[in-house]
């Protein structure tokens, strides 16, 4: 039985980049993955080819709306989606093929295709051959959650590991579910002329997002003609793919629809079943492995990160976790993971993006906030482009005045993101983000001037306008 120094269960964005950076500290390390391909969900079922997939439904609406900009192009334009569909296949081959070119250039790294379970605290079993360990990392991800609606037409429906495969654009799709996956791809797919229902069962979409910001993309779903139906409660779904009937119920009226094609996105599962968690006394729930803040499980030579642990379901904070459990596990010190500081981007219309704590986050952390925001309807780079509709707000700690949150609606909020998640880790005040030049006209412009405005607010609340102002 070969022995070594670490095992990693799953080579997505979380178990990849830990199973390299032991391998750097010299460390005899085993990456199992039963894809057999390095990369996890992120890279083949969700962020990275359902943003090639945006990427073309983009460029064809700006191409059918370039009369808004005073073109005018001869002829409809054109999507061929099964060229679309090869060339995201291209691309993943090719960022799978360089992490494992990658990985067999370490001499102490090695990859291995298979499932793996645990058959004890410090053994593992892949496919019948057993290896043993001193410590382990828990990596497996997780998959698509399927609500517990009635019907035979549930197991029938896409999911996110479907969905990026099928050759031929659907002609109509109905979503169940307005998270994240779902606002993404149904407007995605109207973009592109697909006729789209989303169903959903709260009185609005993306209910874990920041409000304000979730009903301006609502009203933009609605005007690009999205079928929104709210307040459901879901009956039966019947049918195979070429012919579902959802029954539900809407303010106590029974309704149905009929569609070719369907799907589920109802949240996420944490791969914890069947990997023997029981058999090495690592505990877990529903939720997923239960870690420390420094990512430490019930064993402590066994750590988990990414999707299958308790918490926030994101790749770069996979690969955030990778990094402080290889430091935990090899290093002097302790880190701990610290989900205040996390940043994410939905890559909705308009844009959201977020870094820190919203306004509800902050005050169920028990923190006294002031908020601030800024319109794009006055800005100069929005007017430009077209896309007015947006905000950018800062969450303000009264204790100290520190930037502890930071949500955008935009156009391109992906690209301001960056700033803000700099801010909010560095715990910056309005008056050090007033002190960047910001450079016009540029979306990122209104970080300036949102700082500044509060400054002087502040100021002027001082008697007289005399003193610092607080927390300068």
């Amino acid at each position: 039985m070969t022995h070594y120094d670490l095992i990693v269960i799953g080579a997505g964005p979380g178990g990849t980049p830990a199973a390299t950076a032991a391998a750097q500290f010299g460390k005899k390390v085993l990456l199992v993955d039963k894809r057999g391909e390095p990369g996890g969900e992120c890279l083949f079922e969700g962020c990275i080819p359902s943003k090639i997939l945006e990427n073309a439904a983009n460029r064809y609406a700006m191409l059918k709306n370039a009369t808004e900009f005073h073109i005018d192009l001869e002829g409809a334009p054109q999507i061929h989606w099964e060229q679309v569909i090869a060339e995201k296949e291209k691309i993943l081959a090719m960022r799978s093929q360089a992490a494992l070119k990658q990985m067999e250039a370490m001499k102490t790294l090695d990859f291995k295709a298979g499932t793996a379970r645990f058959v004890d605290a410090n053994t593992i079993d892949v496919d019948g051959e057993r290896f043993s360990f001193d410590k382990a990392i828990v990596a497996t991800g997780a998959s698509a959650y399927l609500p517990p609606i009635q019907g035979e037409g549930v197991a029938h429906a896409w999911t996110n590991a479907h969905i990026f495969k099928q050759t031929k654009l659907p002609e109509e799709i109905a979503f169940i579910g307005a998270g994240a996956i779902s606002c993404e791809l149904v407007q995605m797919f109207a973009k592109l002329g697909v006729k789209c229902h989303l169903l959903e069962r709260g009185p609005r979409i993306l209910k874990r997002i920041d409000e304000e910001a979730a009903l301006m993309v609502q009203k933009r779903m609605q005007e690009q003609g999205i079928d929104v139906i709210l307040n459901v409660t879901f009956g039966e779904i019947e049918g195979a793919e070429g012919d579902f009937t959802i029954h539900y119920e809407q303010n106590g009226e029974q309704k149905s629809l009929k569609v070719p094609h369907l799907l589920i996105a109802t949240g996420r599962a944490a791969n914890v079943e069947g990997i023997g968690l029981e058999e090495a006394g690592v505990e877990f729930d529903r939720h997923g492995i239960k870690v420390d803040k420094t990512l430490q499980t019930s064993q402590p030579h066994i750590y988990a990160v990414g999707d299958c642990a308790v918490g926030p379901k994101f790749a770069h904070w996979a690969t955030y976790q990778a990094g402080i459990a290889i430091h935990n596990l090899y290093a002097p010190s302790r880190h701990e993971a610290d989900a205040s500081k996390l940043s994410w981007v939905l890559f909705s219309d308009p844009q959201i993006a977020s870094a820190g704590l919203s306004e509800a986050e902050a005050q169920k952390a028990g923190k006294e906030v002031e908020v601030i925001r800024y319109d794009y309807r006055i800005d100069a780079r929005a007017q430009i482009d077209h896309a007015p509709e947006g905000l950018l707000k800062f969450v303000i700690d009264k204790s100290d005045g520190s930037i502890v949150g930071i949500q955008i609606v935009s156009e391109d909020a992906s690209s301001l993101s960056g700033e803000a998640a700099l801010i909010v880790a560095k715990k910056m005040k309005p008056m050090e983000v007033m002190g960047a030049i910001h450079p016009h006209p540029t979306l990122t412009e209104a970080f300036g001037k949102l700082a500044q405005s509060y400054f002087f607010q502040s100021m002027m609340r001082r008697p007289h306008g005399r003193g610092k102002p607080p927390h300068a």
